[in-house]
């Protein structure tokens, strides 16, 4: 019997991964017998943040090439890890009998008292199976309206599919507690206005420059930093998380939570309609998420290619010019190259953490005293990107 607690968000780059990775290790520091999955189809994340670099993952369990005992990795910290990876992506594409199997292997863990699923952000089916039949559903978002927005998305579709669980609420990189209780608010009346599904409050993460730290120095903050403001956030969360789920009807055996999810892996997944844009512009509208989404840029009126037929759906007919032929090719060898730069980026941060490139530290003096700097890992891709336009004289005017 476990208690299954899936950390999920609408966007990426909220913390929820740290968020994970340290609630995993304080409920084991507090004598619970904690496992948590990587279910994040990106970057294996809670690798870097713990830095260890499995060989095997959940796709050489599928594969048949390991049994999931196999692969679990047991850290230091206390916890034990399964490592999702590109494993987690390929269970969509299961047979009956394939996903049935991998639940038999789930089936005979050890037993765990909790279970944690850091999820992919956004919507997919392997998160929406993993929250519709987890104990409880942790929602990281940040007072972004960016993420309150995709979180509202989430939350949506988690509707349509028949959620009617409470989601819990974390607030992560807020300022103040007053920021994060605004954002809270709008988030939790937005949804149970329009979507029927009740939030409640779990805790506030405040902005922390000591988890940046401990991120590179590839530590859980609650371990390098037990007494800092976010590690005082962390362990409230773990305190009012461990109060809500404390009822024995919260736990079930680890293969009746897999048979579960194999449902809803092999069903079609249920998401919003589209409407049409006809429909948009006469209908009222009868949702809004909890902030507006930034209006569209201006199209240019021309683009130097032939003009095509009439737009309809406005109050008037809008004469929209339609690309050429030429005009397409270009766009498409555009849209290539910067997939490949992409790419290229991607495999150069996971080679250069491969090759311990970011074990290293800097130093400094002050005092007459040497520091040691431990140095920053670009898990945020953005920043990396504009970090390397920086260095090769692209962002200077």
């Amino acid at each position: 019997m476990a208690k299954i607690l899936t950390v999920t968000s609408g966007k990426g780059g909220v913390g929820k991964t740290n968020i994970s990775v340290n609630l995993a290790v304080l409920l084991a520091q507090q004598g619970y017998r904690t496992c948590l999955f990587d279910a994040d189809l990106g970057l294996a994340n809670i690798n870097i943040l713990l830095g260890i670099y499995p060989e095997y993952n959940l796709e050489d369990v599928i594969d048949g090439k390991k049994t999931l005992k196999e692969v679990i990795i047991h850290d230091k910290s206390g916890i034990d890890i399964i490592p999702g990876s590109s494993g987690v992506a390929k269970m969509e594409s299961l047979s009956a009998a394939q996903l049935s199997a991998l639940s038999d292997a789930f089936g005979q863990l050890e037993d765990y008292d909790y279970l944690l699923f850091d999820t992919s952000a956004g919507i997919s089916k392997n998160v929406i199976a993993f929250c519709m039949n987890a104990s409880e559903v942790v929602l990281v978002i940040t007072p972004e309206p960016t993420s309150l927005t995709d979180a509202y998305a989430l939350m949506k579709v988690l509707s349509l599919n028949g959620f009617k669980q409470t989601a819990k609420v974390v607030v992560n990189q807020s300022k103040n507690p007053k920021t994060a209780q605004l954002a809270y608010t709008k988030l939790k009346d937005t949804v149970r206005k329009f979507l029927g599904i009740q939030l409640s409050p779990l805790g506030t993460i405040v902005s922390d420059a000591r988890v940046i730290e401990a991120v590179a120095a590839q530590k859980p903050f609650i371990m390098l930093y037990p007494n800092t403001q976010a590690a005082k956030g962390l362990k409230a969360v773990a305190s009012m998380l461990l109060e809500k789920t404390d009822a024995s009807d919260k736990a079930f055996p680890l293969d009746t939570f897999w048979n579960k999810c194999v449902n809803i892996l092999s069903s079609p997944l249920k998401l919003p309609a589209k409407k049409s844009e006809e429909t948009r512009q006469t209908e009222p509208a009868a949702e809004k998420p909890p902030a507006a989404a930034p209006p569209e840029p201006a199209r240019p009126t021309t683009v130097g290619v032939e003009s095509g037929p009439s737009v309809k759906g406005g109050p008037a007919a809008v004469h929209a010019p339609l690309p050429g032929p030429d005009a397409i090719q270009r766009l498409l060898e555009h849209l290539v190259e910067n997939v490949s730069a992409i790419t290229r980026e991607l495999s150069g941060i996971r080679t250069a953490l491969e090759q311990g490139a970011f074990s290293g530290f800097g130093s400094t003096t002050s005092g007459g005293k040497t520091e040691r700097i431990p140095p920053v890992i670009p898990l945020d891709f953005e920043a990396f990107l504009a970090d390397q336009e920086s260095e090769t004289g692209g962002g200077q005017e």
